[in-house]
């Protein structure tokens, strides 16, 4: 009250900005965006189905793709999730269920467990970034990979990493995401890997984003496959069958459609599958944990264009967030995930969360009272 009678101009600034960077930002948060991606759970279904090993590589890679899908048009920013802060999903139609955990505060990393029909996924949401000045843009290089276990095929495990992320225009210019690098996938039961390389904006030719070109190659390095497409439509697969025939298939396309995009605009570019993940429906947030990201009130409160209530609830949230921290630290105390456990991984050595705790179980029997009060 002090700061506002002594300095009412630079209050007034202040909370311009606060408002400001809320109205940036999308009523989703990363562990949200996390679950986006399973609208196209129908390509692991898929896998998990099938008998070629090849064929089972190639629909991960499409699903890896598929990831980076709509990005190039989502240039307002998630909000960054509370640590302990919770999201399920439930889809019967795709057949599976998602659950996430912030895990960590700094660095803000979220993990997810998926179980689906004949495959369960694992990872999480670790990245490096750096600003680059002169490039007037701003690069996320993801850390680790994302784990997918098909339990029809002696429990085949196979993972990926990938590209970088890269925000262009930071400072000035029309703002965009782009994607480039390479994206590795390997099987660790019959050694196949998959090289994929996403090129930048203006490459291969001038006019070109999105492009996308990789192989298969068995353990002997005898290449299997081909892979082309582009991130923001399709990914393509060719090879010779057991009869010596090249066959071509589109095994991924974009929900996006070029005659929608104005709609999409509106949206934010946000698609229907996008917008369920906010559901709030009252029958569904009742059956939920305090911590899940539906009950977040700066998110919902930006949902439903309050912009000043956002902001308000943003900064408390945010608070409170500092001094829980900040009271751990002075009784000496580790946080500790509800259902993930920080390990290192076997085959890889590197840093992951394994889902240690049932959370379907805990929601089955109704023991959901462990969970932080972390938005009140």
């Amino acid at each position: 009250m002090q700061l506002e009678k002594t300095y009412p101009d630079l209050v007034c600034q202040v909370n311009s900005i606060i408002n400001i960077i809320v109205y940036l930002n999308e009523p989703l948060s990363m562990i949200q965006r996390f679950a986006e991606v399973f609208q196209y759970a129908q390509l692991l279904t898929r896998a998990g189905k099938e008998s070629n090993p090849h064929l089972r590589i190639a629909l991960v890679a499409a699903f890896c793709v598929a990831g980076f899908n709509n990005n190039v048009y989502r240039t307002t920013k998630f909000f960054n999730p509370i640590l302990g802060e919770t999201y399920e999903l439930i889809d019967n139609e795709l057949g599976f269920r998602y659950f996430g955990e912030q895990v960590s505060h700094h660095p803000a990393i979220s993990a997810m467990h998926v179980e689906g029909v004949d495959y369960k996924i694992y990872a999480n949401t670790n990245a490096k970034s750096k600003f680059d000045l002169l490039s007037n843009s701003l690069v996320f290089e993801p850390i680790g990979r994302t784990f997918v276990n098909f339990t029809n095929f002696d429990n085949e495990l196979i993972s990926y990493t990938k590209p970088d992320a890269i925000v262009r225009n930071i400072m000035f210019g029309q703002m965009n995401i782009d994607t480039a690098g390479k994206s590795i996938l390997t099987n660790h039961n019959n050694g196949d890997t998959v090289e994929l390389n996403f090129y930048e904006k203006g490459r291969p030719s001038a006019d070109d984003q999105g492009v996308i070109f990789g192989e298969l190659r068995d353990i002997d390095g005898v290449e299997r496959m081909k892979f082309s497409g582009n991130w923001k439509s399709h990914l393509m697969i060719t090879y010779t069958d057991e009869n010596g025939n090249e066959v071509s298939e589109t095994i991924w396309k974009t929900n996006l459609t070029q005659d929608s995009i104005e709609d999409h605009e509106k949206k934010y570019f946000f698609s229907d599958y996008a917008i369920n993940l906010n559901n709030d429906d009252e029958t569904l947030l009742r059956t939920l944990p305090r911590t899940d990201s539906r009950l977040r009130p700066d998110q919902r409160a930006l949902e439903r264009q309050d912009i000043e209530l956002a902001s308000k609830e943003k900064l408390r949230l945010e608070e409170k967030q500092r001094g829980r921290r900040k009271d751990e630290e002075n009784h000496k105390r580790i946080y500790k995930p509800l259902y993930f456990t920080e390990t290192y991984d076997d085959l890889t050595g590197e840093l992951v969360y394994i889902y240690s705790r049932d959370y379907w179980e805990d929601k089955k029997n109704g023991k959901l009272d462990h969970f932080f009060d972390i938005y009140s």
